[in-house]
């Protein structure tokens, strides 16, 4: 946890998920990274409220990582307002050779942000998902809970197969545009 200069602002959360059934290179990899240039940017310019980082395992297996994280901080997946935190979510396929990235909130402010952030690093997000929509994955239980996130998710031609390897799965300049928006 990177601690907040003012202490009383509700938390961020920045988290992707770390394993997968195979290698996985570009699944996972490109989330990786962002997480990493997100601490990277924080520690250089501390934050304002407290920021957690999580990068969990157990995606693959009905969020089992994710779940434990929640189960240990009651509420966060709530608003804001009622004790609950922002969450950033570094999805599945981000940079992948040949994909499309979405990003994924029902926040006016934090899509307004992250099509701005991506589009000035170069790499501007292919979908905005409609604000209604039920993320199938990380942030499934935050989205029913009323709570505020973020995600961004991409495809991959490879997504869950053993050919997502290193390099001909991974756009190596794609990954570095979009965690240089996100940090």
């Amino acid at each position: 946890m990177l601690t907040g200069t003012q202490r009383g602002r509700p938390p961020v959360v920045v988290m992707t998920p770390r394993s997968s059934w195979w290698q996985s290179t570009a699944e996972r990899g490109g989330g990786i990274v962002c997480w990493f240039e997100s601490l990277r940017a924080l520690i250089v310019a501390p934050p304002a409220c407290d920021v957690v980082f999580t990068a969990n395992s157990g995606h693959e297996l009905g969020h089992l990582g994710l779940d434990d994280f929640i189960a240990r901080r009651p509420g966060w997946d709530r608003p804001p307002g009622e004790g609950g935190a922002t969450w950033i979510h570094y999805g599945a396929n981000l940079g992948a050779m040949g994909g499309e990235l979405s990003v994924v909130s029902p926040e006016a402010d934090l899509r307004e942000l992250a099509q701005t952030e991506l589009a000035l690093c170069g790499r501007p997000p292919d979908a905005l998902a409609p604000k209604s929509l039920v993320p199938s994955g990380e942030t499934r239980d935050i989205h029913r809970a009323g709570g505020r996130y973020l995600t961004l998710v991409g495809t991959n031609p490879f997504f869950h197969l053993p050919q997502d390897r290193w390099p001909h799965a991974v756009d190596a300049d794609a990954v570095a545009r979009i965690a240089a928006a996100m940090a």
